[in-house]
């Protein structure tokens, strides 16, 4: 290629830097706690042809939904998108995420000339919907999930439209926070297209592109060298996602078959479980995006995340099932539950294909919770959004991290000083619990707990999997503990369904545990060194007394 190899090193650390500047300008404006201080959000830069140059290392779910949003936002709207206009979208068939991942896209032009595309993906707190936080179960369908716009048009030339500002206004119930958010989001953009423009100025559009150009066939070549010695191979796997029908526990079926041929890897979903009348199924982009984590988590996570990644991946999926569903089919968990199962079932079909870097199940979901009513101490309604962290599976090598994000989610935390400032709350418990991750010769890491007095009546959503079947082990480790959530109150314990919307009275106490990792390896081959290390932290690991 005509690209100079190092100016082409220097670009992607430059479009790095862009795309990280974009994500400090989100959370330096954002109003609320789940994008200023959880960073709830991912950002990226495009070409002009509407390919992923560059995205900030933010959530891994929306590796692969950024990656082609400009492109079906272009195909949705049958046109570029016109200059000097920033446009803005929730439609899960476009974003591939549910209806609170709001995008922001804008292009950059230059001297009549389009050279890109900046955009960012918030989680907004509310978006309506039958409850607070716009995540609620008891839907069908999506239109009960809460406001959902096609490409609508944010800004032109400079102003902020004020009727699409009143349409996000008057749909939330926290419209403060959303409208400031979503200011916040145009802020990052902003920043992002003067920062692309000054790059490519720099550096001339032709060696720019050239330079864009050569860094995705690198990063494509690389992922074909690291394929290469896995060529012919072939590995099914499945796992279920834990669901409920009339009133009866069910469980889903995720199947995956991945092979390996001529440099590309394959992942074919044909026997998934069709989809539900339930918020648990997902659109097809974010299969993808479990795909392109899982396969940089195995074979190399020093690639880089631009459209090269896609020449050597492929998905194969059934139109109307979980990892591929069709309007209007409801998706509010894709996310956090959904998407959590699908890397499972894939990490489950690695494991059979590299063997000896197989790693144990982790903690099955991103743990959500969700909290929202009327704070009797402003008048206002709230919305508190959050994912917990859980034990990661223990890894060939090495024990798997305690209370940790895992997989597809790497939100920080809610600080307990703003939680109990931000919203009617008090937090009363918030530990590792020990004897949850999976013994091993590398154990499992261990679930955390959160107990959270509810000082005013709230409604309650509950995300959750990992509440009837453990996380598995791998190579005679033992498995992961169940999640679990509860309300506590004078009137005793009430276990609750793993997902769940529902009301609970001023005083209840809510506890959630999340489940520990699977173990790999034979607890009897653990070092001596280690256990007593277990021990001395009071973080052993369970199962150590099974035979």
């Amino acid at each position: 290629m005509s690209a100079d190899p190092i100016l082409a090193e220097v670009i992607r650390h430059g479009l790095q830097a862009v795309a990280e500047e974009m994500g400090a300008a989100l959370v330096n404006t954002a109003h609320s706690v789940n994008i200023r201080d959880r960073r709830d959000f991912s950002c990226g830069l495009f070409t002009a042809a509407g390919d992923l140059a560059a995205q900030a290392e933010h959530i891994p779910v929306h590796l692969g939904l950024l990656a082609e949003v400009v492109q079906r936002t272009e195909a949705r709207l049958g046109q570029k998108i016109p200059v000097g206009q920033m446009l803005v979208t929730n439609d899960p068939w476009i974003t591939g995420s549910h209806l609170p991942d709001v995008v922001v896209i804008a292009p950059v032009d230059r001297d009549g000339r389009r050279i890109g595309y900046v955009a960012n993906m918030a989680h907004q707190v509310d978006i309506g919907g039958v409850a607070p936080g716009s995540l609620s179960l008891g839907v069908s369908e999506i239109y009960a999930e809460g406001l959902r716009v096609s490409p609508l048009s944010l800004m032109r030339e400079g102003k902020v439209d004020p009727q699409i500002v009143e349409l996000f206004r008057i749909n939330s119930r926290t419209p403060d926070m959303v409208l400031g958010d979503l200011l916040a989001q145009v802020a990052a953009n902003t920043t992002g297209a003067a920062r692309l423009a000054e790059l490519v100025e720099r550096t001339g559009e032709a060696r720019f592109d050239d330079a864009v150009d050569f860094l995705a066939t690198a990063t494509a070549n690389r992922l074909a060298h690291r394929l290469a010695p896995l060529e012919g191979r072939v590995a099914r796997f499945e796992d279920s996602l834990e669901w409920y029908e009339d009133g009866a526990d069910a469980d889903l079926a995720i199947k995956v078959r991945l092979s390996v041929a001529g440099g590309r890897l394959t992942a074919d979903f044909t026997g998934t479980a069709p989809q539900v009348r339930g918020p648990i199924n997902a659109a097809r982009p974010l299969t993808m995006s479990c795909l392109l984590y899982v396969a940089k988590a195995m074979l190399d996570p020093g690639l880089a995340s631009n459209a090269g990644l896609f020449r050597q991946v492929e998905i194969v999926t059934e139109a109307g099932t979980l990892v591929d569903a069709r309007p209007p089919a409801a998706v509010a968990l894709c996310t956090s539950i959904t998407s959590m199962r699908i890397t499972d079932a894939l990490m489950g079909a690695f494991n059979l294909l590299m063997p000896e870097a197989a790693m144990a199940a982790s903690t099955g979901s991103m743990n959500a919770l969700i909290i929202g009513g009327e704070d009797s101490r402003t008048g206002r309604a709230y919305s508190y959004v959050e994912t917990y962290a859980g034990g990661q599976g223990a890894l060939a090598d090495r024990d798997g991290a305690d209370a940790v994000h895992c997989h597809m989610t790497n939100t920080a935390n809610s600080p307990v000083e703003t939680m109990e400032r931000a919203y009617p709350m008090t937090v009363l418990r918030y530990a590792i619990l020990p004897e949850t991750g999976g013994a091993g010769r590398h154990r499992g890491g261990h679930g955390l707990t959160r107990e959270i007095r509810m000082e005013q009546k709230a409604t309650l959503t509950v995300h959750l999997d990992r509440t009837r079947h453990r996380p598995w082990a791998v190579d005679g480790g033992s498995e992961g503990s169940f999640a679990s959530a509860m309300l506590r109150s004078e009137g005793g314990e009430t276990t609750l369904s793993g997902k769940c919307t529902v009301e609970v009275p001023a005083g209840t106490v809510v506890v959630m545990r999340t489940a520990g990792g699977g173990g790999a390896g034979s607890w009897e081959l653990r070092p001596e060194a280690a256990r007593a290390a277990d021990r001395r932290q009071g973080l052993e690991a369970r199962g150590e007394a099974l035979p």
